[in-house]
C-alpha cells in the first residue's frame, strides 16, 4: 500500500546468490525424503544437514536458461576455494562470473517480462468485469470503487493523514496486507501512499467503507513489489476511513 521505491539496474552474481539464499527454503518445497529405497539418511550432524540442505536450495534455484550446471566441477570448485587451491585464476574466475551475472539477469528479465504480460492481460480482463457490475464506479483514472457504506464529513486532502482499517489482496484473492487481523488500523500522511489510494482517500468522507479496485499503473507498476505483489498486477482493498488528521 505504501509508495515502492524504484528498482535497482545493478546486477552483482554475488548479490543474486545471496538473494536465492536468503529466499524460502527450496527443500521445504520438496518431498520430505531425503533418499530414495532404502537408503539411510544423507546427513547426521547439524553441520551435515547445513551442507546439504545449502547444496539443494542452490541447485534447485539456480536454473537459469543459460546454463547447464556441472555438479562435479561445482562441488570441485567450492572445495577447492576452500582449500586455497583453484584451478583457475582469479582473473579468469571474474570474467566467467560477470558473464554469468550477465545471463542470469537476462533470465529473471525474460522471466518478470512473461510474468508482466500475463498480469497485464488478467488485470485488464479483471478489471473489466468489474467495472460492469452494479455499484461500480470507475474514475478518469481508471480507478474503480464500490461503497459499501458511506461517510460523513470532509474528505481529507492530500497534504491530511488518516488512519484506515484495510485488506489488501490479488486479483485471485490472495492477502498480503492489512490491519484487520492483528486488530490495528494504520495512520500515515496521504503523500505517502500509491496513487490509488491517494486519489480514493481524497474521495472518502470519515466512516465510509469502500471496496476498490486498482490498476496496476495506480499501484506498484511494471515492477510489482516482491515478493507480495508481482509485475503489472492490479490490486483489490477493503478500506475503512476511520478518521482524518
Amino acid at each position: 500500500m505504501r509508495a515502492m521505491n524504484k528498482p535497482c539496474t545493478h546486477f552483482v552474481l554475488t548479490a543474486a546468490i545471496l538473494t536465492l539464499l536468503a529466499a524460502a527454503p527450496a527443500c521445504a518445497q520438496k518431498e520430505s525424503g531425503a533418499g530414495d529405497g532404502d537408503e539411510g539418511p544423507i546427513a547426521e550432524t547439524w553441520d551435515e544437514k547445513a551442507s546439504y540442505a545449502l547444496g539443494v536450495n542452490i541447485g534447485s534455484n539456480l536454473d537459469p536458461e543459460d546454463l547447464t550446471l556441472d555438479s562435479d566441477l561445482l562441488l570441485r570448485g567450492f572445495k577447492d576455494s576452500l582449500e586455497g587451491s583453484e584451478a583457475m585464476d582469479s582473473d579468469e574466475i571474474d570474467s566467467v562470473l560477470s558473464e554469468l551475472g550477465a545471463k542470469m539477469q537476462a533470465h529473471a528479465d525474460r522471466a518478470r517480462k512473461a510474468a508482466m504480460m500475463e498480469n497485464t492481460a488478467k488485470s485488464a480482463a479483471f478489471l473489466a468485469q468489474k467495472a460492469r457490475e452494479e455499484g461500480i464506479v470507475k474514475t478518469d483514472s481508471g480507478l474503480l470503487y464500490r461503497e459499501v457504506r458511506p461517510g460523513e464529513g470532509d474528505s481529507p486532502t492530500a497534504n491530511q493523514s488518516v488512519t484506515v482499517h484495510y485488506r489488501g489482496t490479488l486479483i485471485d484473492g490472495t492477502r498480503f496486507d492489512g490491519t484487520y487481523e492483528r486488530d490495528q488500523p494504520a495512520t500515515f500522511p496521504i503523500g505517502s501512499v500509491i496513487p490509488g489510494w491517494a486519489e480514493a482517500l481524497q474521495l472518502m468522507k470519515p466512516g465510509a467503507k469502500w471496496e476498490v479496485f486498482i490498476p496496476s499503473e495506480l499501484a506498484y507498476g511494471a515492477h510489482g513489489s516482491a515478493p507480495a505483489i508481482p509485475p503489472a498486477a492490479a490490486l483489490v482493498f477493503e478500506i475503512e476511513l476511520l478518521e482524518v488528521q
